[in-house]
């Protein structure tokens, strides 16, 4: 019974915090939805700190464990030469995209909660998306150190950031994407995700292989 509360809080509190944001949902809205009571939620997660990382958790952890997974077998693929850095690219960008893109309530939950975790930013929530993401930063950023040792760690850090910043405008468009798409005649947002990957990883490699800045 406590586990059916626990998922019935859970399943409320993602889907409030995907509608309305982490800062702008509170708990009153958040019991209201799952009908339970306010101790239900502090038995389970004692505050509302605790319930947005247990969200994030549910949602996150997932496609991480799959990130460092493959990440694993191209380093095995590759041994002591590194993987190259489409592989890396590949490990790190595709299971988000395999998630979000496909046609699912799970995915579209998911596309709602990373854009709330990319454009708003609060204390809270920079605590619970960081338990979620230094493990995954670090691991990564060693993996492209190796593979991009004419970059300091810093830089490869801001490449780094960048296509987080393409990824997010692939998954979500925007008028851009309406804008460019009726320039070329195409449809920018079809949902082809296996088109859509080999798109961001070329964009993004080339970026993340350009030669130093100087002055860095």
């Amino acid at each position: 019974m406590r586990a059916d509360t626990k998922t019935q809080i859970l399943d409320a509190a993602e889907k409030l915090f995907a509608r309305q944001g982490f800062e702008a949902t509170s708990l009153r809205a958040i019991i209201a939805d799952a009908g339970v009571n306010l101790a239900a939620i502090h038995y389970h997660f004692r505050s509302k700190e605790g319930l947005v990382r247990a969200v994030l958790r549910r949602r996150l952890a997932p496609i991480n464990e799959e990130r460092i997974r493959q990440l694993e077998a191209c380093q095995r693929k590759f041994r002591g030469r590194g993987p190259q850095v489409e592989a890396i690219l590949e490990a790190f960008l595709a299971p988000p995209l395999y998630l979000a893109l496909k046609h699912s309530v799970q995915g579209h939950l998911l596309m709602q909660l990373m854009g709330r975790i990319l454009l708003q930013s609060s204390e809270l929530l920079e605590k619970a998306a960081g338990d979620q993401f230094l493990c995954i930063a670090t691991r990564f950023l060693q993996a492209f150190q190796q593979a991009l040792p004419y970059l300091s760690k810093q830089e490869i850090a801001w490449r780094l950031n960048f296509t987080i910043g393409a990824t997010a405008k692939a998954l979500f468009g925007g008028i851009p994407m309406k804008i460019l798409s009726e320039a070329t005649h195409e449809n920018l947002a079809e949902r082809d995700i296996r088109r859509i990957l080999r798109k961001l990883i070329a964009y993004t490699a080339a970026g993340m292989k350009a030669p130093a800045v100087r002055g860095n």
